[in-house]
């Protein structure tokens, strides 16, 4: 059974109010990269009631470390497509089912 994309908020007595999303991608998920001439990109990543945009921090200049940011995220999400990869082409796996 799939799992559905859902938002959480966390409300602690001395910390701050945390707000967590679980992105369930599938093929009805919105996945896209905006670009523009006058100002930095933005990642979009939405399915169901979750949006989540990735942006550089200002919103007219990007530095060395937003660069060296998306350079983390981008590692980040090379390392999931191989994991995901070898869960569909593991010996003994059906697709969709981790071994």
């Amino acid at each position: 059974m799939a799992l559905p994309t859902m938002t959480t908020i966390r409300l602690g007595p001395k910390g701050p109010i945390r707000v967590g999303a679980e992105l369930r991608v599938s093929g009805d998920s919105f996945i896209a990269c905006h670009s523009y001439t006058d100002h930095p990109p933005i990642l979009q990543v939405e399915d169901e009631h979750v949006s989540v945009s990735i942006s550089s921090r200002a919103p007219n200049h990007v530095t060395a470390d937003d660069v060296a940011q998306a350079h983390r995220l981008a590692d980040a999400l090379a390392v999931y497509v191989a994991e995901l990869e070898t869960c569909v082409t593991a010996p003994g796996s059906t697709e969709g089912v981790a071994a």
